[in-house]
């Protein structure tokens, strides 16, 4: 029974990879997967898919609905109050075209560390990603890694009011500053590689001759004047006060998020146009969180895992390809499920929900587990089928073949090396 229910095991996650890549709905994978474990792991299908699926999927809502919420909002009321453009648009003033490529990163890199929505970066960002290149006679081909790689290096920091920390360190009972020194490493090799990478790539293009090839409705220059927009360096009021209110006053995530919102709405009532248009904004940014759903089904999938017998062989294979390292282990499920569902979030919450008593028995140090499961999830989540990675490619104008393999280095190389490099620092215990 042990061997028919790890073989269904299996079977439900080669289910998870293939209709993710198909572009199923994770929800309905999920509850079909779950059927599949709970039916050849010999336990009460009807009763385990009430009570053991869809548990755990409540309980998933319960603990991350709060922060999707709180991020959705406080993302939403940063992008009404101007401060995206007026980021991006300081930055690529100053660096000027001759940077196109360093003025697109840091500035994606920027407005990522100000807790603005990556899928609202991409929409800034283009059209001024596009004039520069042109300009400095890049391909755009390069855009799309720009735009991630920035928003992927600030995943890497220590101390962020983000579901991707706040979750592992919930459940291991640190904090989001948890392995700081890791951190700061993990940081230096994903943010400083990513840099080095796409500036070389672009010279590359450069070199060969291979200039910028306009889209339909790309325009030949973009207004930088930022007349009418707020100060850029306002970004670091609200996004300071969560940052404090999360790590030195120790509120949860949502708390702080939440705070946000309200700081930003005195900050910019008159741009908001009063009460009536910020709550639209903020109903708009709740709108979104509903995608919480999503990560929760799968949640409750590593609920019905957990429970069939099958289980205990998987951790036993995963502990012996591990090589009893806790940390080598954490690497490989983290990697292994985000890349199968093309969800950073959805793979961390399944391990943490599946292994984290188990990684703790066998020796792993709770602030390193912290920092590994954050910096882990942001290794394979991000192949192909990667929603991130769709529409980027997709809203830039560029097919996977000319673009992926520069999101393959910053998404996946650089990320992968960092988390090794934060292995070897755990087993040495420099954390």
């Amino acid at each position: 029974m042990e061997i028919i229910s790890f073989i269904g095991i299996v079977a439900a996650l080669v289910l998870i990879i293939l209709g993710s890549i198909r572009g199923y709905s994770l929800i309905l994978l999920s509850t079909v997967a779950a059927l599949l474990v709970a039916a050849t792991g010999g336990v009460g299908v009807f009763d385990n898919y009430a009570n053991v699926y869809m548990g755990g999927v409540a309980n998933m809502v319960l603990a991350l609905f709060p922060i999707f919420l709180g991020g959705q909002m406080f993302g939403k009321m940063l992008e009404m109050s101007g401060l995206p453009m007026a980021v991006a648009s300081g930055v690529f003033r100053k660096l000027g075209p001759s940077s196109a490529v360093a003025a697109v990163y840091l500035a994606t890199l920027a407005m990522s560390v100000g807790g603005i929505d990556v899928f609202v970066i991409i929409f800034t960002m283009y059209p001024l990603a596009a004039a520069f290149f042109k300009a400095a006679g890049i391909s755009r081909s390069l855009i799309p890694a720009c735009v991630l790689g920035g928003a992927v290096a600030m995943q890497a920091l220590p101390g962020m009011p983000i579901n991707n920390i706040v979750l592992p360190a919930n459940a291991f009972g640190t904090t989001p500053m948890a392995g700081f020194w890791m951190a700061i490493v993990g940081f230096i090799i994903v943010g400083g590689g990513n840099l080095w990478y796409l500036h070389h790539a672009g010279k590359k293009y450069i070199a060969r001759g291979e200039g910028f090839i306009p889209r339909e409705g790309d325009k030949d220059d973009v207004d930088l004047n930022t007349e009418g927009l707020p100060n850029p360096f306002l970004l670091l009021i609200p996004m300071g006060i969560v940052v404090v209110l999360l790590n030195v006053i120790h509120w949860p995530a949502w708390a702080a998020l939440f705070t946000g919102c309200v700081v930003l709405a005195i900050m910019f009532w008159k741009r908001y146009e009063g009460f009536h248009k910020i709550v639209n904004t903020l109903a708009e940014g709740a709108k979104n969180s509903q995608s919480v759903i999503q990560t929760a089904a799968i949640c409750g999938l590593a609920s019905v895992v957990g429970s069939v017998p099958g289980y205990n062989l998987l951790l036993s294979l995963l502990e012996k390809a591990s090589f009893g390292s806790p940390y080598i282990m954490l690497f490989v499920c983290i990697a292994v499920i985000a890349g199968f569902t093309g969800s950073a979030t959805g793979g961390l919450a399944f391990v943490l929900d599946n292994f984290t008593d188990k990684l703790v028995a066998m020796g792993g140090n709770p602030e390193a587990l912290t920092r590994i499961a954050n910096i882990s999830q942001i290794t394979f989540d991000s192949l192909p089928h990667n929603s991130a990675i769709v529409l980027t490619l997709s809203y830039c104008g560029v097919t996977h073949k000319e673009g992926y393999k520069h999101l393959f280095v910053v998404t996946v190389v650089t990320t992968t090396l960092a988390t090794i490099a934060n292995i070897i620092m755990a087993h040495l215990g420099v954390i």
